[in-house]
């Protein structure tokens, strides 16, 4: 893991941000429309501009054709760095993690990708989004 670095954001990035995250909030969970990876996506798309996820959007649509584009990877956290990587975000210490920011966390007992909100991450659960503490997190990337 290396130091914070910040990458440009748009202008308008907490406007859009916060639009999402009100987008979302009671969207129902949906393999391969509003699923971990692809919510933490969007919210990098809509900070950024740039879609971390766009090699796999419209690849899946169960559980099953996910979990496959996962184990290729080698698991959520190494598909989650390497698309971070080819945008040239970094990991970050979970105590640097900051609004807009992408985190791995548990919930129940699943790993998900989730979006920080200050010391929240919001994380799609089957009727919408759940806020969990960030002390949740595992891992987490500069957006």
């Amino acid at each position: 893991m290396t130091d914070r670095v910040d990458l440009p954001r748009l202008q308008d990035w907490p406007e859009r941000l916060a639009e999402l995250v009100e987008d979302r909030r009671h969207a129902p969970f949906r393999w391969g429309g509003h699923d971990c990876v692809l919510w933490a996506a969007d919210a990098v798309l809509a900070c950024t501009g740039q879609d971390p996820a766009a090699e796999w959007r419209g690849r899946y649509a169960t559980e099953a054709e996910a979990d496959a584009i996962i184990g290729t990877a080698g698991g959520l956290a190494e598909l989650v760095a390497r698309a971070q990587a080819q945008r040239g975000a970094g990991e970050c210490a979970v105590a640097h993690a900051q609004r807009g920011d992408t985190a791995l966390v548990e919930y129940g007992n699943t790993l998900m990708m989730g979006v920080v909100l200050g010391d929240l991450v919001a994380v799609p659960g089957l009727n919408g989004l759940v806020f969990l503490k960030l002390r949740a997190a595992r891992r987490a990337w500069v957006t």
